[in-house]
């Protein structure tokens, strides 16, 4: 069972100005709320316990920008594979993040953080045909699960493969990752649930955490009419490389006897 935060005034303070730091970033550019927040919180608190945090916050923010009002069926049709995969990879990846050495766990999210920021700066992708897809969706879909079950980061390489493919328009993208993330989720917690690590004080926390993060969505929206998208993003990737590299030495010095 894992332990209950500690609820010191420091503490639930922190985590709503990260919250609301989160969701100030996903109103601004769409995306970032985890992959600011879990690495964030992950300084102070285990891994584990940062990421039952996320779950009710990542399910809001990403229910609403799957548009569930627009037809689903065409998208199930050609993404379903991705999708099954991508469950069968989370669940493997649970069992890692709820078994797994916490410090090898962070030094692997902070290493997964960089190797974000090289994509979105190079804006490298694959380029995958169409007549393509059947095979490398499994793959994918596999590979993003089993690093989104084990550290909460299914963006990354979800992002990748759905950015590789030559026939997929942006408002399509942005509804089947939504969806990817949703369907990841649900396995996710219900796994961390039936292993007795999601429970009903988690739960509550998670609920809270809504809170600031929809504030910060708001005053995020805002900031996007003022401010250049373009040097926000650059800022948000500063402030991630900086807390990636932290998470690399404070994991790396604590598993290699440079810490306690």
């Amino acid at each position: 069972m894992l332990e209950a935060l500690p609820l010191e005034p420091w503490m639930l303070g922190l985590a709503a100005l990260i919250f609301f730091a989160g969701g100030m970033i996903k109103g601004a550019l769409g995306f970032g709320l985890p992959l600011f927040a879990v690495p964030l919180l992950a300084l102070v608190m285990p891994l584990i316990s940062a990421i039952t945090l996320m779950g009710v916050p990542v399910l809001i923010s990403n229910l609403y920008q799957a548009k569930l009002s627009e037809p689903i069926t065409p998208l199930v049709g050609r993404f379903w594979s991705l999708a099954v995969f991508q469950v069968i990879g989370v669940l493997i990846g649970v069992q890692i993040l709820v078994t797994a050495n916490m410090d090898a766990l962070k030094l692997g999210l902070g290493c997964l953080i960089l190797l974000n920021i090289t994509l979105r700066i190079t804006r490298w992708t694959l380029k995958i045909p169409g007549k393509n897809e059947r095979y490398a969706a499994p793959v994918a879909g596999l590979a993003a699960g089993f690093v989104g079950g084990s550290t909460s980061f299914v963006g990354p390489l979800l992002v990748l493969y759905l950015s590789s493919l030559t026939q997929l328009d942006r408002h399509t993208f942005v509804r089947v990752i939504a969806l990817l993330y949703l369907g990841g989720l649900i396995p996710m917690y219900g796994s961390l649930t039936a292993l007795d690590v999601f429970g009903t004080s988690q739960l509550l926390l998670s609920l809270g955490a809504c809170v600031p993060m929809l504030a910060g969505i708001r005053f995020g929206e805002r900031v996007r009419k003022y401010c250049s998208e373009a040097l926000f993003e650059r800022l948000i990737l500063g402030a991630l490389a900086i807390i990636g590299c932290m998470l690399i030495v404070r994991s790396a010095l604590a598993l290699f006897g440079g810490g306690n």
